[in-house]
């Protein structure tokens, strides 16, 4: 009897900068010969996912986390206050439409899909059709600060809001054995002075100073700030609400990303290469389970 080749699934979670630590898990599994079959992502793991199924190399997309001001392209400079978030989406807009535009779904390979919430239903919508800047524009429309995105009769936001870890998204393929990146949140410095650096940071920091305009003043004597509250408050629902859909994942890989905030994408390099290090720990598990 002739075995049939595994299909294989990668469901790439959200978590804001620190998902980029999904390029560095990429990077492993090409280098081990392992092509997933599909690919779900939700928020930020729908970019990544996005731009390696329409063929963008993973050195050039390092490269462009490394040399780019994220801060001010994807986040920091677009603050306004209009009526259905706090961060204009224009920037972000860009970005997406520099690597996706005229792409969609059906010229993904492998195949791709990305995780949204309908706000009209209340329910969750799994893209995998169309037009790709739109839906992945939708799956990473945090609530609160990027604006919603109309699709038809449907208004988008992040898919994080009911599945972080796109593992039942995956359903929809035809696979046989999922992976998982799922970002760790466990810090592994000292808390007291990562408030300490927090608390610290300059007033030039665009994006702090306007924060800190919006949702006042920071605390003081190292005591948890209004950013840091934020920080740790998405790190416990985004922790919580993995717990279901973990369980659906043959092989879990899970970067250290916790020492980096949600905002970091100045780390963007030092957040690829910590997920580079968990797949590395994951290969004897890889090669056992694929048969590499």
């Amino acid at each position: 009897m002739i075995s049939r080749k595994k299909k294989i699934g990668l469901a790439l979670c959200g978590g804001a900068a620190r998902a980029l630590s999904h390029i560095g898990v990429l990077k492993v599994l090409r280098d081990l010969g392992i092509k997933p079959d599909a690919v779900s992502g939700t928020s930020m793991g729908a970019i990544v996912g996005s731009f390696y199924c329409t063929g963008t190399p993973l050195e050039g997309l390092e490269e462009y986390v490394h040399n780019m001001d994220w801060r001010t392209i994807m986040l920091f400079s677009d603050i306004t206050l209009p009526k259905m978030g706090i961060i204009n989406g224009r920037r972000v807009e860009k970005i997406l439409e520099q690597f996706l535009k005229d792409k969609t779904f059906e010229k993904c390979c492998p195949q791709f899909c990305c995780v949204a919430v309908d706000m009209i239903k209340q329910e969750k919508v799994v893209l995998c059709s169309g037009d790709l800047v739109d839906a992945v524009k939708a799956s990473i429309s945090i609530p609160g600060l990027f604006s919603p995105v109309t699709m038809g009769k449907m208004v988008l936001v992040d898919g994080g809001v009911v599945e972080p870890l796109p593992t039942e998204a995956l359903g929809m393929f035809d696979v046989d054995l999922t992976i998982a990146v799922a970002i760790s949140t466990e810090r592994q410095r000292d808390l007291s002075e990562y408030y300490k650096q927090i608390s610290n940071i300059k007033e030039e920091n665009r994006f702090m100073g306007s924060l800190k305009k919006l949702i006042g003043k920071r605390a003081k004597n190292n005591y948890p700030n209004t950013y840091e509250i934020l920080n740790t408050s998405f790190n416990i629902i985004q922790r919580e609400m993995t717990r279901r859909y973990i369980q659906q994942a043959d092989i879990i890989i899970e970067p250290k990303v916790g020492d980096y905030g949600f905002f970091d994408f100045q780390k963007g390099s030092e957040i690829i290469n910590k997920g580079l290090l968990a797949a590395q720990e994951k290969i004897p598990e890889l090669k056992k389970k694929l048969r590499v």
